[in-house]
């Protein structure tokens, strides 16, 4: 079932999972039609797709990741099911040198801020954090 946030167990479970490697974060994202800002942000009231709310979010959130080793692999509109189907507009692949990178950007001094997109544009999304096994050609440090 898509959320927006993960639960507290969750949380846990992915700040105390042992394992120290690389991850990379798929996320499965769909967006409000039209973004929601609060009444006390400067964007409030204006015209747009949730999409470019959130875009804004990712361009913060990459520059966040990238000052602890993070990167971003894929962003982009889902085009269509080749196999299956689903209701996602977008994909969004992030790769951290570990979980603790991925935590510290979390944490990122202007981490609110720009969270604010993220909660104007997207409406739910799934992520399912993965322990990469291959490396991908032409990635910054990929794992084999």
């Amino acid at each position: 079932m898509p959320a927006f946030q993960p639960t507290a167990d969750q949380f846990r479970a992915f700040r105390d999972d042992p394992y120290d490697g690389p991850i990379a974060q798929v996320n499965l994202l769909k967006f409000r039609v039209k973004a929601e800002y609060g009444a006390d942000e400067p964007e409030h009231g204006i015209d747009e797709p949730g999409s470019v709310a959130y875009r804004r979010y990712v361009d913060a959130f990459a520059a966040a990741a990238a000052e602890v080793g993070g990167y971003c692999l894929v962003y982009g509109e889902g085009e269509r099911y080749f196999i299956g189907q689903g209701d996602w507009d977008a994909v969004l692949v992030m790769h951290f040198p570990n979980r603790a990178a991925f935590i510290q950007t979390l944490n990122h001094e202007n981490y609110h801020d720009m969270h604010r997109h993220r909660t104007a544009g997207l409406l739910c999304q799934d992520l399912l954090s993965t322990r990469p096994a291959i490396a991908v050609a032409g990635s910054r440090g990929a794992t084999t």
